[in-house]
């Protein structure tokens, strides 16, 4: 018999290892793959909380200063300068006249000399003074006639301006604009109309205007900031931008425009999707993660469609998985190394020459003759030897 040991069929070996390896380095793909696109799912649904919080930030913010601003314009001294004011006979031609000298000559008619001195009018520019977060504050007669000021105006009559319309007319309305960029005061401003009723009754005596600051506002915006490339925004629903950290330029528009458009109806109108979350690339061609939410300051004054929107780059929020990629590959790498470094070792130490058949290293027992005993056969084997 063969005593030849079983060695390692390098054929074999091969199949396997064209065959096995692939399977592992897509495997290795495949659970990548789907830890990737459950990440995404995961970052984009935190994106969208995160939009979520940031605009219910802002509502409470603009809620509670027109809640503010509502309370100053009823008053008492305020309800009551405004009906004393609107007592007086309006003549268009005179309020014009007076409008006219008030904005080309930068001089205060006689009449209205003493119109910043009166007590309201140091009452509302010590409301400025006190608090910063209110820029200008003045106040009409239900004529449209400036009656009090926190400071100096461009003009006198207020009567022929959209906010003063808004708040006026009809059983009047809290009226807020858009945020505008002030270039000359460097600041994003809101604002503010409100009607002011006469003392004891909700007659229209007059309307309060306020412009504010809306720092406050915008820092639960602006605030917001994941690794280095998310942050947070605010946009209408054309997808123009009302405030960004890294731009002021009021002409600007979010890359994703067209997908904000897309969505907004569905996010403005409240129904179950309150948010959303998908894929953008950025002109200079990163992909981003975006999350939507909308306002609800849309929904009590409709050109305030406003949507908070979250971005983050893709790259950036996986890149934990892609890390772990690498090091998988690095694995893969290894083992492979380790396979073929063992069948080489493998291979030689079993390529070593195979045993003779008989190479004495069994004794055997001494062949007896026919006739010979056992004892007769030994003797004769070792006299031969």
């Amino acid at each position: 018999m063969s005593a030849r040991l079983p060695h390692l069929n390098k054929r074999v070996l091969a199949v396997f290892l064209l065959i096995g390896l692939p399977i592992l380095a897509l495997g290795i793909g495949f659970v990548l793959a789907l830890g990737q696109a459950r990440l995404t799912a995961s970052f984009g649904r935190h994106l969208e909380q995160v939009a979520q919080q940031t605009a219910a930030s802002v509502d409470g913010y603009v809620f509670r200063r027109l809640l503010d601003v509502s309370l100053i314009a009823r008053t008492p001294d305020l309800r009551r300068e405004a009906r004393a004011a609107s007592a007086r006979a309006f003549v268009a031609g005179d309020a014009d006249a007076l409008d006219k000298v008030w904005q080309q000559h930068g001089a205060r008619p006689e009449a209205l000399a003493a119109l910043l001195q009166t007590p309201v009018s140091r009452y509302l520019a010590d409301i400025v003074a006190h608090d910063r977060i209110y820029r200008e504050l003045l106040l009409t007669d239900r004529f449209g006639r400036l009656i009090a000021a926190s400071g100096p105006t461009t003009d006198y009559f207020q009567g022929d301006e959209d906010w003063w319309r808004t708040a006026s007319e009809g059983a009047g309305q809290v009226m807020m604009t858009d945020v505008r960029w002030d270039e000359s005061a460097r600041l994003h401003a809101v604002e503010i109309a409100v009607p002011v009723p006469e003392p004891e009754s909700d007659v229209l005596a007059g309307v309060l205007k306020v412009v504010t600051d809306s720092r406050e506002m915008l820092a639960a915006v602006g605030g917001v900031q994941f690794g280095a490339s998310g942050q947070a925004m605010l946009l209408r629903d054309n997808g123009s931008i009302v405030f960004s950290r890294r731009t002021s330029d009021p002409s600007s528009r979010f890359y994703a425009s067209d997908e904000v458009q897309q969505r907004a109806p569905a996010l403005l109108a409240g129904g179950p999707e309150t948010g959303v979350y998908f894929k953008a690339t950025t002109p200079e061609g990163d992909v981003q993660l975006v999350g939507l939410a909308a306002s609800q300051l849309g929904r009590s004054y409709s050109h305030l469609a406003w949507i908070v929107a979250v971005t983050q780059s893709e790259s950036e929020s996986l890149a934990p998985v892609q890390a772990i990629g690498w090091y998988l590959m690095g694995v893969l790498a290894l083992t492979i190394f380790a396979v073929l470094l063992l069948a080489v070792w493998f291979s030689v130490r079993l390529e070593a020459p195979a045993l003779e058949e008989d190479m004495r290293l069994v004794e055997h027992a001494p062949v007896s003759h026919v006739g010979e005993t056992d004892e007769e056969a030994l003797e004769s084997k070792t006299a031969q030897g």
